[in-house]
């Protein structure tokens, strides 16, 4: 059985604990939990039931009892923390995105392997049953050969939650915050990086993006058409289509439902609901992988994230977009 301890008590850690207090309890649990605020770390351990809970992140990742660390701090901090619980010889699951940038990104995965560590970017949806089945039904030419992918993610965040996704100092930004399950999908999907890309965006008060559009173009003339914002409510949609058929997915993140349609006009629905909320395909992948002594998960790999954070670096130098780390 795999003890978590969680790093950074925000929204997103509160969806992992929830997720973790209904998850098979033979292969993973929450132990313990830190923040900067001990009286948030203490609440938030006895909502959770948690056994631990410190007041920093250092403390947690010194702790005998935990095994495996989940880092949800803001994006700037990823790095530096994974460094710590690394350091500490604790195995990783940070948040996406992994890093600011693909060097950093680089360097954690080098020192998890130095160490014998496991560690994974928390790209959740590359782990979700149906988008590894369409992924696998593209690969067997169900819809002959895939052409173009289109996917968007978009949503509403008003107030300090909105300065929050923002800020420049934190790493913000929609491409960041939601892009990257777009690039995330049309990595899986084609299994290829792209070779050129046209992009456009809005950037806000803070600097940052909140309104992007790419389009990507991947060897063997395939091309993706990918846009994201924050303060835009859009369906987060996907559509990949290829010369027999396509598949839409009516939701690419929270993927339970697909239908594949063919140039016939015939079409089959597929659905594969979660069994709690997502989160726990990609917890299950990690509690499997540090019980093999993995450093990396064969179903997301080093090479695949690191990509991925290429892709996010290359987008950001057409927009001239760095931050104020």
């Amino acid at each position: 059985m795999i003890r978590w301890g969680i790093m950074g008590l925000g929204t997103i850690a509160e969806k992992f604990a929830d997720t973790l207090a209904k998850a098979d309890s033979t292969r993973t649990v929450l132990f313990a939990v830190a923040s900067r605020d001990i009286n948030k770390a203490e609440n938030f351990a006895k909502r959770y039931g948690a056994d631990e809970y410190f007041g920093s992140y250092e403390a947690l990742c010194q702790s005998d009892s935990v095994d495996a660390v989940y880092i949800s701090t803001p994006n700037s901090m990823h790095f530096e923390n994974c460094l710590t619980a690394l350091s500490a010889g604790k195995n990783v699951l940070c948040e996406k995105p992994f890093a600011t940038d693909a060097k950093k990104a680089e360097e954690l995965y080098s020192l998890a392997r130095e160490k014998g560590l496991f560690i994974m970017e928390g790209l959740w949806t590359f782990h979700l049953p149906l988008l590894k089945k369409a992924a696998e039904m593209i690969k067997n030419g169900v819809i002959g050969e895939t052409v173009h992918i289109r996917a968007d993610y978009g949503f509403i965040a008003s107030g300090a939650r909105r300065e929050r996704k923002f800020r420049s100092e934190l790493g913000g930004g929609a491409l960041l915050d939601v892009g990257i399950y777009n690039i995330g999908f049309a990595k899986l999907m084609y299994n290829a990086d792209p070779i050129d890309i046209k992009t456009k965006c809005i950037l806000n008060e803070f600097g940052t993006d909140s309104f992007g559009s790419v389009l990507a173009e991947y060897p063997n003339g395939k091309f993706a058409s990918l846009t994201s914002a924050i303060g835009i409510k859009m369906k987060t949609e996907a559509e990949i289509y290829g010369t027999k058929g396509r598949i839409y997915f009516p939701d690419h993140q929270k993927a339970e439902h697909m239908r594949v349609i063919l140039n016939d006009g015939t079409h089959t629905d597929y659905d594969a609901p979660f069994e709690i909320n997502g989160f726990e395909y990609q917890i299950y992948e990690c509690c499997d992988c540090i019980g093999r002594g993995l450093t990396e998960s064969p179903d997301y790999t080093h090479r695949q994230s690191i990509q991925v954070a290429k892709t996010l670096d290359a987008v950001r130098e057409k927009w001239g977009m760095s931050f104020d780390l």
